[in-house]
């Protein structure tokens, strides 16, 4: 028996699709040096392998992974577009612009010497950026009729050129990005170290080490012994004392023979009595040593507490804007921030960052004390194991709808396409779930496989697409599209630090975080945090991310359209 396995890939494109989703995974997480293309490129490199072969997959689903990867990137990114006005806001937005607008230049001023059309040019702006976005909004323009078709060309042969051009451009766009960040602050001999020291000084934490690992509160009991605590207050004790790791909040449940109470600042202490303490072991053994506290015991009563964990998006007005020191989420309730995310990215966990609305916090703590954090920052975002579809679906709806909207300004139709639609769709709902936890639940898992699963099929297509075109290509205008990417790679982040340095003022640590937000490399921002042994970086990259996935998408309209 012989099994012919071209004829049954050519015959079966769903086992074509995932063969290329299973092999990019392996390549894309091939590491040298510290350096790894990433799942996306080797998903595009396999694709394009698969398509030099003549492998081809019905277009819908390209056009499925599109939606749903356009649609989350708007859902993500819309929490966070009126929090880039707070604070840094400013800045941030100056800069997004700035790496935008300038990139978006460049690219046409580059089209214009080397006579490069705008599919070309199109496809070099998203690989040079490694923008899948930029990508998208380019393929959408093109495919939803808001080009005109120049004559004797095809929609799938433009679609094509944008394909082949991001794929000669993005392997030095991903590569290329990463060794500038990598080199720039020793060229420049500035040491990202110091600089995220410096700015945590200057907004009054500690900046954290990315490898610091946040210890795990547990409860134990303790008998109290101490003669000099007889008589006093909780309240009392605790002012009496050097240290402050332990606060009322902590102390869970007290026992005085067989009576249990809720320890408040004004209950009296006597020796004997038994209390719970939920601490770090760390702040445990300081207990002992400071508050009189004497051997350990097993009191089941005391013990058998419900200890949670909560994940709690921020939405409360009076906790926006305002620092963990000034929430005092330990210090009043007793409770433990475990992690801060916003846009997916871990912020550091110090006194001084600044909470805004849509950020996730992970809290542990007693169930009750859990209730009253949560009441004052915002609402639960509840283990639910159901994705709310009927949103998730009606927004697609309204914004594939939105995209069909055009003006006619003379003899020309002018609409924001199907992507900007979706993109649009996607920030609306976010908002709303952001300030509406309940409305249109959907779990991290599930937001994580339906953006991670539309953009690789959305790259597979891309792939088979140029594939076909890429040999012919890499003769004519490969040279002058990889050495253009190389400039659109390199020139922007070098225009855009010098710009943040002089004219916004930015602390390096902080400004080098931003540009790789600005450039959507979540890959350089893991080394640039390397680089400063800190999460201040992150700041800067949740402040221009957001907005930057949204000015990308459309300046790969944008480009189409001139």
């Amino acid at each position: 028996m012989t099994i012919d396995f071209s004829q049954i890939f050519h015959q079966d494109s769903v086992l074509v699709i995932f063969t290329i989703i299973a092999i990019g995974y392996l390549i894309g997480n091939i590491r040298v040096a510290r350096f790894e293309i990433g799942v996306t490129g080797g998903v595009l490199l396999c694709a394009l392998v698969f398509g030099h072969y003549g492998y081809k997959i019905d277009p819908i689903v390209q056009s499925i992974g599109f939606t749903l990867f356009i649609y989350s990137v708007g859902w993500q990114a819309g929490p966070q577009i009126l929090n880039v006005l707070r604070q840094d806001g400013p800045k941030y937005l100056v800069l997004t612009v700035f790496m935008a607008g300038g990139s978006f230049l460049l690219v046409l001023g580059i089209a214009w010497v080397t006579g490069l059309s705008n599919t070309f040019s199109a496809g070099l702006m998203a690989g040079s950026l490694t923008s899948t976005p930029t990508l998208v909004g380019a393929q959408n323009a093109v495919s939803s009729g808001l080009v005109s078709l120049p004559s004797g060309e095809t929609a799938s042969t433009l679609i094509e050129n944008i394909s082949v051009a991001y794929a000669i451009t993005y392997i030095f766009g991903t590569v290329g990005l990463l060794l500038v960040v990598k080199l720039l602050p020793s060229l420049l001999r500035v040491d990202l170290a110091a600089a995220a020291e410096t700015f945590a000084n200057e907004r009054g934490f500690k900046s954290e080490n990315v490898d610091d690992k946040v210890e795990r509160p547990i409860l134990r009991a303790y008998e109290i012994n101490d003669p000099d605590l007889n008589g006093l207050t909780i309240a009392q004790a605790l002012a009496d004392r050097t240290a402050k790791d332990i606060s009322v909040r902590s102390l869970y449940r007290l026992k005085r023979g067989a009576e249990l109470i809720d320890p408040t600042p004004n209950t009296v202490i006597e020796v004997g009595d038994k209390v719970a303490v939920f601490a770090t072991p760390e702040e445990h053994a300081k207990a002992r040593d400071l508050y009189g506290l004497g051997a350990e015991v097993l009191d089941r009563d005391l013990i058998d507490a419900v200890v949670d964990v909560a994940e709690v998006v921020v939405t409360n007005p009076s906790a926006v804007g305002r620092t963990l020191d000034q929430l005092g989420i330990y210090e009043r309730h007793g409770c433990y921030l475990i992690r801060i995310t916003r846009s997916q990215i871990q912020l550091p966990l110090a006194q001084g960052t600044v909470v805004q609305r849509g950020d996730v916090m992970i809290l542990t703590g007693e169930r009750r004390a859990l209730d009253r954090a949560i009441a004052e920052i915002g609402a639960e975002d509840r283990k639910a194991v159901e994705t709310d579809l009927l949103t998730f679906a009606a927004g697609i709806v309204f914004g594939l709808m939105l995209g069909q909207i055009t003006v006619k300004i003379g003899d020309i139709n002018v609409g924001i396409g199907t992507a900007g639609g979706l993109l649009v769709a996607g920030i609306c709902v976010g908002f709303l779930r952001a300030n509406r936890p309940t409305f249109g639940r959907m779990p991290a898992a599930a937001r994580f496989i339906l953006m991670e699963l539309g953009l690789l099929l959305f790259m597979v297509g891309v792939g088979l697409n140029a594939g076909g075109g890429i040999a012919s290509a890499l003769g004519s205008v490969g040279p002058v599209l990889f050495l253009s990417g190389v400039v659109v790679t390199c020139l922007p982040l070098l225009c855009g630090y010098v710009f943040g340095r002089l004219a916004l003022g930015m602390n390096p640590a902080l400004l080098l975080g931003a540009l790789t937000g600005a450039m959507t490399s979540t890959p350089a921002l893991g080394i640039v945090q390397q680089a400063a042994k800190s999460t201040v970086p992150a700041l800067g990259y949740a402040g221009t991310y957001a907005l930057a996935n949204v000015l990308l998408t459309l300046a790969g309209t944008m480009i189409m359209l001139l």
